[in-house]
């Protein structure tokens, strides 16, 4: 019954993605890719494997959406690599949280400080492979830093809302 959950959880997060966010973008510089909070809202208690796994299919999707040749892949992979390793050192008892990781589950502090890095660390690999060049770096970390902005605000206000 959870697997049919979280493939209901994907469905929408894409279609939200693909209809909603992707025409949100700011003078061409700020683009929200919300997609990200399907990942990590992902149960601590998928095996790492499946959880990679799971992260290169979103990635995927995206690319296949998107033409973008593998970057969305790498960036989600990354993602789902970093989040054990990040939730372990910020969270004391990892073991008592069950089910999805949200900030009722872990705590809004740590929930906003996890997802923060996690998500500058999936956009600025986003924006550098796409860009596949650090001849205009700043514009890779404009990009960066914009989008993580506007991705995290909503993906809080989100959680706020959920609560």
């Amino acid at each position: 019954m959870e697997w049919i959950r979280q493939i209901v959880r994907l469905v929408v997060v894409v279609l939200l993605q693909v209809l909603l966010f992707d025409h949100l973008q700011i003078a061409g510089w700020g683009l929200p890719m919300v997609y990200v909070l399907f990942l990590m809202n992902l149960p601590v208690q998928v095996p790492r494997w499946a959880e990679m796994l799971i992260g290169a299919i979103v990635g995927l999707v995206f690319d296949v959406w998107h033409s973008s040749l593998g970057v969305n892949m790498a960036a989600c992979v990354a993602f789902c690599y970093l989040r054990p390793i990040l939730l372990g050192n910020l969270i004391q008892d990892l073991e008592r949280v069950k089910g999805e990781v949200c900030s009722a589950s872990i705590g809004r502090i740590e929930y906003v400080k996890c997802m923060s890095i996690l998500t500058v660390v999936h956009h600025l690999l986003v924006f550098s492979l796409e860009s596949w060049s650090w001849h205009n770096w700043w514009i890779v970390l404009l990009q960066t830093l914009i989008s993580s902005v506007l991705t995290i605000l909503i993906i809080m206000g989100y959680d706020i809302f959920k609560q």
